[in-house]
């Protein structure tokens, strides 16, 4: 079973690799989009229904159907009316690092935030012991820090490398690039604080292997990922 995490900054170039990773090792790939799209098919539809007797599901289809079985056993299926997580409960998993609210703690909040992190703890952690996957962000490096079976790979960038991958991706000026940017490392360093007591979230020692995305190519950077995890499973690497 292939399972690895990427983390690192904003930018860094773990969701360039991510898809590449995924599919050299046959597994699926998770990012916040895709727990959008699991969060939205929650609740099963006529349609749904007459698909499965016509024909069998494609290996995504299978795939996006345990990852909304375990977003509807989560710790967060039952906070749909709460003034924290608001109408639409499950989307609080797919939210970025900013959009979530990281407000003074007080005895209410401090429940709130129990609920959300064993939300993305059931998610992460029942993927990563039921289908082969490569996990993107949300604190998926921590959370399996302790499982054996999982690769945890960190990812840098030089600053300008990292604004200039955002200035493609969103289509913005520099100057807006750059803002997105300390925003988003701000808001990411405040909730790995805050979840798991992190000060430093890109410290090395999390990681089996950390990679710097400026100076090695995507494709040799997948190629080292591959190995490494070749090597975890092979037993050459301490679990």
């Amino acid at each position: 079973m292939a399972v690895v995490t990427l983390g690192g900054l904003t930018g860094g170039g773990g969701r360039l690799l991510g898809p590449n990773i995924a599919g050299r090792l046959g597994a699926d790939y998770v990012d916040r989009l895709i727990l959008a799209d699991a969060a939205r098919r929650i609740g099963a539809t006529v349609e749904a229904l007459h698909q499965r007797e016509e024909r069998p599901f494609s290996r995504g289809e299978r795939f996006m159907g345990l990852l909304q079985r375990i977003l509807e056993r989560s710790a967060v299926a039952g906070v749909g009316t709460d003034p924290y997580f608001g109408a639409g409960g499950l989307s609080v998993l797919t939210r970025e690092f900013e959009e979530i609210p990281l407000g003074p703690i007080t005895r209410g909040h401090e429940l709130e935030d129990e609920q959300y992190i064993q939300a993305m703890r059931d998610v992460i952690s029942q993927l990563a012991v039921q289908d082969n996957v490569v996990i993107v962000g949300r604190g998926g490096s921590i959370i399996l820090r302790d499982h054996p079976n999982v690769l945890r790979v960190g990812t840098v960038a030089r600053f300008e490398d990292r604004i200039s991958r955002i200035m493609e991706r969103d289509r913005s000026g520099r100057e807006q690039a750059e803002k997105t940017l300390l925003d988003r490392d701000q808001a990411r360093a405040d909730y790995y604080l805050r979840y798991f007591g992190l000060d430093n979230p890109d410290d090395p020692e999390l990681y089996h292997l950390v990679i710097n995305t400026s100076d090695l190519s995507m494709d040799y950077a997948c190629d080292l990922v591959v190995e490494t995890y070749k090597a975890l499973e092979d037993g050459r690497l301490p679990r």
